[in-house]
């Protein structure tokens, strides 16, 4: 079975159904299908924890406001911040404050 279609059964989406338009329910386990979807072709083989991301998320940031291409020094870091939305929003108000005593 293709994870597509686990998901399927999994939120009770069915694309063989009736031809009448969506319930709202319907529409919103569709849209988490796809972003669990995209969560799991972004994954890679070595990934970062929360707690190993926040130990490094100071550098990243001073990095980033130095220009230096950080997703490239720290593609593990760039790529779960791209994931993490907790970890994302800590960074960007660690990033404000950089930017604003600089």
């Amino acid at each position: 079975m293709k994870i597509k279609q686990i998901f399927q059964r999994l939120f009770g989406l069915n694309k063989n159904k009736s031809a009448y338009p969506p319930s709202r329910m319907q529409a919103d386990k569709s849209e988490m299908m796809q972003k669990m979807l995209t969560m799991l072709s972004n994954t890679r083989e070595v990934e970062l924890t929360c707690d190993e991301v926040f130990e490094m998320l100071d550098q990243f940031a001073e990095l980033a406001a130095r220009g230096e291409d950080v997703a490239q020094l720290m593609p593990l870091i760039q790529q779960h911040l791209d994931m993490c939305e907790d970890c994302r929003e800590e960074y960007k108000v660690l990033e404000k404050i950089i930017l604003n005593t600089a």
